[in-house]
């Protein structure tokens, strides 16, 4: 790094030297930006990104953002303002296709939303891309390629005259990738989906991260448990309406997809927050001959987070961990139980509870997990605060982001070969695992440097 570049300092990346990403002194453990010869392509499908936020900037690729929110076939958000798309410099996604002919369709139908002719929005004003909806991707973009930066203050809020600029010192896994947002949203669409995995593919992503569920009718949880329904799952049973054959057709050619398009790139899925019993749609897709990767949750002491799913995992991921109070995890949080014990049973067990946080990057201004202290749209000749770009996160969203990341930094690293498929990569990462808690074995996290470093005692 050079000297323009701030020193990386704070205890809120913790999860970057358990991952052997930093050194305990918070700078590069063995590698540099420069050792990074060609930077991973990372696909985020998500919610929308806040595309503007200093450590970001340099990390998304704005000109191929993707917001399937807005619009059936998608808008460009970082296009506004041209007549038309020009050449993207796309791939194709015929391979994956085969055999599926409503993903066939959806695809023909994209690869002509994609000419060259066509204007940035169809069929909407404008993407629906503001602060409003772009909470979760901004906290999981951060995590997987923030840059730390110094920016200019604004002069109407600078306690000192002489204060012109201020360091924002926070780094993701990869801080060399390139971030492509697609954004969708949180309806039962198959088609939706479909769009944005077969985007995924013709912009030859090295990378998708999938941070959150499908609510796929037929596969979700508790799906998993409904026994006794007359031979009908429980989504289908409570769906607003019957799903039609079509839709049922589309549900099951996008698992189908998922698999395939896994082959060729990994496929980074957060498992889910309620010890869902093999993980939560479609990391419940992971299994040993494809490149879906399921990611649990450990928190700063390696155990397990009181959340994660139990079993059917990939690997875990550095995370927030939460209180518990379930037969055989009753993990609280003596830190707010210590003036009043009652009810706080005697085998509490606080030695697995972490109060170490992950900190992400969050939507500048009002917008976001984190609100700004000031009304109305930040200035424009430079921060004004610094509170309100970055918050708490935490999840299997999280640690799907930074295991993401970790992905994205072995490929560009050269670690990944260039020519390695979903399979290849996904294997890399177990090669690279190691176990931070002796007596739970299966819990593994993936390390850059094969060792990783847990804080010691991760009480504040």
């Amino acid at each position: 790094m050079n000297s323009a570049t701030p020193r990386l300092r704070y205890d809120s990346l913790w999860h970057l030297t358990a991952l052997g990403v930093l050194t305990r002194e918070n700078m590069p453990n063995t590698w540099l930006p420069e050792d990074v010869k060609k930077p991973a392509r990372v696909a985020l499908i998500d919610t929308s990104v806040a595309m503007d936020h200093p450590n970001l900037r340099g990390a998304i690729n704005q000109k191929l953002a993707f917001d399937l929110f807005s619009t059936r076939l998608g808008a460009f958000p970082g296009l506004l303002g041209q007549t038309c798309l020009g050449e993207l410099g796309l791939g194709t996604a015929q391979a994956v296709v085969a055999g599926l002919p409503g993903c066939q369709a959806l695809l023909d139908a994209l690869d002509a939303r994609l000419g060259p002719d066509q204007p940035p929005c169809i069929g909407t004003i404008q993407p629906a891309t503001s602060s409003v909806f772009s909470g979760h991707g901004t906290a999981i973009a951060g995590l997987i390629g923030a840059r730390p930066v110094v920016v200019p203050m604004a002069e109407a809020y600078r306690d000192d005259p002489r204060d012109t600029t201020l360091a924002l010192p926070y780094c993701g896994v990869d801080p060399t990738c390139e971030i492509i947002p697609i954004s969708t949203n949180f309806d039962t669409d198959p088609e939706q989906m479909i769009l944005a995995f077969l985007y995924a593919e013709r912009i030859k992503a090295d990378v998708i991260v999938l941070p959150r569920g499908i609510p796929d009718p037929f596969r979700m949880q508790p799906e998993l448990y409904a026994h006794d329904l007359g031979g009908r799952n429980l989504g289908e049973l409570t769906a607003p309406c019957p799903i039609s054959d079509e839709a049922r057709a589309l549900w099951a050619e996008l698992a189908e997809l998922i698999v395939k398009i896994s082959l060729r790139r990994p496929i980074v899925c957060a498992a889910g927050n309620e010890n869902e019993e093999y993980g939560i749609y479609p990391a419940n897709l992971a299994s040993e001959d494809n490149g879906v990767i399921s990611v649990g949750a450990v928190n700063a002491k390696g155990w397990a987070c009181s959340y994660s799913p139990p079993s059917g995992l990939t690997v875990w991921g550095p995370s927030t961990d939460a209180e518990s109070f379930v037969e055989g995890d009753v993990r609280l949080d003596m830190s707010r139980h210590r003036a009043d014990t009652r009810g706080v049973p005697r085998e509490n067990n606080t030695a697995r509870f972490s109060h170490f946080e992950i900190i992400s990057t969050d939507v500048p201004g009002q917008g976001g997990y984190s609100a700004s202290p000031y009304d109305g749209a930040e200035p424009e000749d430079g921060l004004r605060e610094f509170g309100s770009f970055f918050c708490r996160f935490g999840g299997t969203s999280a640690a799907s982001a930074i295991i993401g990341g970790l992905l994205a930094l072995g490929r560009g690293l050269g670690k990944i070969p260039v020519d390695a498929d979903g399979v290849d990569a996904k294997a890399w990462l177990l090669q690279s695992c190691v176990t931070p808690v002796a007596n739970q074995p299966n819990v593994c996290v993936p390390c850059l440097d094969g060792l990783g470093a847990f804080p010691v005692d991760s009480t504040p």
